[in-house]
């Protein structure tokens, strides 16, 4: 983890310096996209995307309920074919199954997470 690392007291999983992270994982390669995984415990992942302008996540859906919040540049994101735009500051959030693609607009982040129930014999984030 970046901006502190993890943590081994009180209930902190990580720090994440958000600036910083944008700027190490600028998304030049090939794709246009790339992702990095900041935070993963059995029932939440958090992970931060770059895009570059015109660049396209095809439509696709996700295991749990996502929310998207908007770092840099816009995006266009779809949701069963219904287009809005997601701006620095804006968060989207989608039930789990939601079929939904992500068009950068321009350069851009965001930041990406999935909540999901535990497993059957695992404790869930609230009961902890």
């Amino acid at each position: 983890m970046e901006g502190g690392g993890m943590m081994s007291e009180g209930r902190i999983l990580g720090n994440v310096a958000l600036g910083d992270a944008i700027a190490r994982l600028l998304p030049d390669v090939p794709s246009g996209r790339r992702s990095e995984t900041l935070l993963k415990t059995p029932t939440l992942r958090v992970v931060l995307v770059t895009m570059r302008a015109g660049t396209e996540l095809h439509e696709h859906t996700a295991p749990g309920v996502i929310t998207m919040q908007g770092l840099q540049g816009r995006l266009a994101v779809t949701v069963e074919g219904e287009e809005q735009e997601l701006a620095a500051g804006d968060l989207i959030a989608l039930e789990a199954d939601t079929r939904h693609a992500v068009r950068a607009i321009e350069d851009g982040a965001f930041l990406l997470t999935i909540a999901w129930a535990a497993a059957p014999g695992e404790r869930s984030a609230a009961e902890r």
